[in-house]
């Protein structure tokens, strides 16, 4: 699987140089001098790093043959990307490559199943987008027990692979799915402590406590009657 971990934006100066998107929580690393990157599409690479410095805050590449503005604007929009064999697992037990939650089982807190995550968005905090158990079906939202305490890129979101930084569980923010009555195929649920307890990589499953309502409007399900949040 490749994992995002920067996005060529536009060039800057005439010589060649781009401006990256970084997409990675290490950027010395993952752009090093002599790197060769993927990308997405392929046709634009891979990318080989000549040289690279930051300049206000930005991150500044210079790809081996490409030496003038007209090659640098032929690669606007590039996703620059790793294969998440590379990327290892993340050293803070709260923290999850998304390759590491792709395909997890998702159950609640008393058992019931819900579905399996299949990508994860990060929209200024982080969304499991879970495919439903049962086509056609919503799993009750009501969940019992301790919520679970523990220690969440913004951007647009992601449209080529995954991005490599580490998913994290941070306060919880409204979800917020399609319009209410449209035809739902995939919920989403804030990836935060306090309504994921529990993730076991190694058993291939993930647990929720969502709060009343959650899955219902995640999924675009009528809730009760209140104001329109926006």
């Amino acid at each position: 699987m490749q994992l995002v971990v920067g996005r060529i934006t536009r060039p800057h100066g005439v010589h060649g140089e781009v401006s990256v998107e970084v997409r990675t929580d290490e950027p010395d690393r993952r752009f090093a001098v002599g790197r060769v990157l993927p990308t997405d599409p392929a046709a634009a690479g891979p990318l080989t790093v000549d040289s690279l410095r930051w300049h206000s805050g930005r991150l500044l590449i210079q790809f081996a043959g490409v030496t003038d503005r007209s090659q640098a604007e032929e690669l606007r929009g590039t996703w620059l990307t790793l294969d998440s064999a590379e990327a290892g697992p993340s050293g803070d037990p709260d923290e999850f490559h998304d390759a590491e939650l792709i395909g997890l089982a998702v159950v609640t807190t008393t058992g019931q199943p819900v579905g399996r995550v299949t990508d994860v968005r990060h929209f200024g905090q982080d969304l499991l987008v879970i495919e439903p158990e049962l086509a056609g079906s919503q799993p009750s939202s009501a969940g019992s027990g301790p919520s679970g305490a523990g220690p969440a890129p913004t951007g647009p979101a992601p449209t080529g692979p995954a991005p490599t930084g580490p998913a994290g569980r941070g306060p919880a923010l409204a979800a917020r799915g399609p319009a209410r009555g449209a035809p739902h195929s995939e919920l989403l649920v804030p990836f935060v402590a306090a309504i994921v307890p529990e993730v076991d990589v190694a058993a291939g499953r993930l647990v929720i406590d969502p709060p009343p309502g959650l899955l219902e409007l995640a999924a675009g399900e009528p809730g009760p009657a209140g104001p329109a949040g926006n």
